[in-house]
């Protein structure tokens, strides 16, 4: 029996409004960037048709935004052009100290961020790990990187999504 097959992203950037991520032959796969700073700011996570075309499994949108709210208070996320979700939703807790955030997926299956350390972040389904988040050693080239199954990979907008938002949450004092 071979092993899952496990796929590797690189990031490259601490800010978690403004990094990039790479496959490790150097192909840009996302970009998180900030868009709007003025009155409220707006980031947007884009998924490169060029790095996704080589995976045919790969479902889902190609974008999301994060539209904060007042000084960078939670506001609201969309993927695409889809309807505006508040991103409350998405880094629900089930108890007051836990260290897990839960979302559920456009495909109405529940999934938990579990903040193992503040190097390590996994996600989880009620079963399955799905990816798993790690700041990479001092000296790296890149300062995080990302590895997803091949369940994780097929919704990789969204695990990336989710992430960002849980990262900047942490970030932003929100978590």
């Amino acid at each position: 029996m071979t092993a899952p097959a496990q796929y590797v992203l690189l990031q490259y950037g601490s800010d978690p409004l403004n990094f990039q991520f790479e496959d490790p032959e150097d192909r840009l796969a996302f970009s998180v960037s900030k868009v709007v700073q003025v009155p409220t700011l707006v980031v947007q996570l884009s998924r490169q048709d060029e790095w996704a075309l080589q995976y045919p499994d790969i479902m889902g949108p190609r974008n999301a935004f994060f539209y904060f709210g007042p000084s960078n208070s939670l506001g609201q996320v969309a993927y695409g052009n889809a309807e505006r979700v508040g991103m409350a939703y998405y880094l629900r807790k089930k108890k007051d100290a836990s260290n897990s955030r839960y979302f559920f997926a456009q495909s109405g299956k529940e999934f938990k961020w579990k903040s193992v350390s503040s190097q390590r972040m996994e996600l989880w389904d009620s079963r399955s790990i799905y990816a798993v988040w790690e700041k990479a050693q001092p000296g790296s080239e890149h300062d995080a990187q990302i590895t997803l199954s091949d369940t994780g990979l097929a919704l990789v907008t969204e695990v990336l999504t989710t992430l960002t938002l849980n990262l900047a949450a942490k970030r932003l004092d929100l978590w």
